[in-house]
């Protein structure tokens, strides 16, 4: 399993402005899933994922939760996340 070190953008974040912080980086998230830069073997912690968006990590774990809940691994091409 592999860390990936994608950096995410205020822009990206902005684009969601309307949204609750934990939905935009849901929304960032899943779009960098869906655009291959995530791949399923890639590793993505609360910890990093904060610190990329310089935030707590209880907006990463609600955007993570939900991205459990809509079942991610559909994302990927393979099955294996």
């Amino acid at each position: 399993m592999e860390t990936n070190h994608y950096q995410y953008s205020t822009e990206q974040i902005e684009h969601y402005s309307s949204m609750l912080f934990w939905e935009a980086i849901f929304f960032v998230i899943k779009n960098a899933i869906i655009e291959g830069i995530f791949l399923p073997r890639d590793r993505l912690t609360e910890d990093d994922i904060a610190k990329q968006f310089n935030c707590s990590r209880t907006p990463v774990r609600e955007a993570l939760r939900k991205l459990e809940q809509e079942n991610a691994r559909k994302l990927f091409d393979t099955k294996s996340v």
